[in-house]
């Protein structure tokens, strides 16, 4: 096809994880070597496929032996998205695919008249009166024609998509494919060991709720209780090394690091509990965590983020706290590992829960279809919006 497709990314290297995955190096997030390896087919198919990481450690531009044009702005974060916007016209795009809600990014698509796809994985629950605004300004330029889709990881993403006054039929949700399930493993039980084992993995901040597990660590061993936690992310300032630090638990804390992804399933079945604290103001899709925690079939504690509504049922697959509560989240973590009952069923719900979060739209189907633009893939991605119905059975009013 002649086509001149240009992916804009926030953050997300092309070059440094295709070539280390070309190198035999190992994922370090989620469905990664799916995302490289969809792209590189693009390549073979049209004119140009650029990819555009705005976050990169140095400015560049390469095509790769796949055939993929990457481009790294080198910008820091926290940067003006209209600085994007050189880079992304010298790669003269007739499509493009804008994978952040950048306003200023998305005007100039809209002025140059290029047909633009925006699949997210974010949310948008900041309250007050200049989220209002910058979420209405925000919504007026994706309901607009030349943004033709905007697609979000997850039915409650989605939703917060409609809540901010997109229109719903324009909404797509969308899912990556699953690399394990809860089939591959046995419902769990409580094993003998007096040391219950925490696993967390994701970035290391508070926003995450990170700090708020350190303490309820902390508060629980003070109490007498025997936990362990390990955390497997990066933790960028230093900031929660130095709170397990000043909390006296570094001898039952672990900083695991980055770990390649092929190695969350087994930490976590490692692992007694999988606690995602997330704090509300973080802007989560929903977090793969929950996918393979589920697959692993190990119980989870989570907090009550928005975006973990249509993902998690309290009692059922998961225990919820208030997010932010550092004495619920040690309540709900007790709450678990002391009642055998609740766990084994936890675990054995896994499959269930794992089973209803799956999607019908996976994001490399979703972007193929749009560029191929024939009737039937427009058709199907229009019977696959948010106002289908498709999706009510999966709709949560509340935890």
């Amino acid at each position: 096809m002649s086509l001149r497709f240009t992916i804009v990314q926030y953050a997300g290297d092309y070059r440094e994880a295709f070539e280390r995955l070309s190198a035999g190096g190992k994922e370090t997030y989620y469905a990664q070597r799916q995302s490289v390896e969809f792209v590189g087919s693009l390549a073979k198919q049209l004119e140009q496929v650029a990819v555009i990481c705005a976050v990169s450690d140095t400015s560049y531009d390469r095509v790769l032996s796949n055939g993929v044009r990457a481009i790294g702005a080198g910008l820091r974060p926290g940067f003006k998205p209209a600085s994007l916007i050189p880079f992304i016209a010298k790669t003269s795009p007739n499509r493009l695919s804008i994978n952040s809600p950048l306003a200023p990014v998305l005007r100039w698509a809209r002025q140059n008249r290029i047909r633009t796809i925006v699949p997210l994985a974010d949310s948008f629950n900041a309250s007050g009166l200049r989220a209002a605004i910058r979420h209405r300004l925000l919504a007026r330029q994706l309901n607009d024609p030349m943004i033709e889709w905007v697609g979000n990881h997850g039915i409650s993403a989605c939703l917060a998509l409609a809540g901010i006054g997109v229109h719903a039929e324009k909404i797509v949700p969308w899912d990556w494919p699953p690399a394990h399930s809860p089939s591959d493993y046995a419902p769990r039980s409580l094993g003998r060991d007096s040391l219950r084992k925490i696993f967390y993995v994701g970035s290391l901040s508070q926003a995450k709720g990170v700090g708020d597990l350190l303490q309820a660590t902390a508060r629980l061993r003070q109490q007498g209780y025997p936990v362990s936690l390990a955390l497997a992310g990066r933790d960028a300032d230093g900031s929660m090394a130095a709170l397990a630090s000043s909390l006296k638990t570094e001898n039952a804390v672990s900083f695991l690091g980055v770990v390649p992804n092929e190695d969350v399933p087994r930490l976590m079945r490692e692992a007694d509990l999988v606690v995602i604290p997330s704090r509300h103001d973080y802007p989560e899709g929903l977090p793969l965590t929950i996918y393979e925690a589920l697959s692993a079939r190990t119980p989870i504690v989570a907090s009550d983020h928005p975006m973990f509504r249509n993902a998690l049922a309290d009692g059922e697959s998961a225990v919820i706290f208030e997010a932010g509560d550092v004495n619920q989240l040690a309540r709900a973590i007790v709450k678990v590992l002391n009642d055998p009952p609740l766990y084994e069923a936890l675990s054995a719900r896994s499959e269930e829960a794992w089973n209803r979060i799956q999607l019908p739209v996976t994001m490399g189907a979703f972007v193929a279809a749009w560029l191929e633009d024939k009737p039937c893939q427009i058709a199907w991605i229009r019977a696959h919006n948010l106002s289908s119905g498709r999706y009510k059975p999966s709709i949560r009013k509340r935890f």
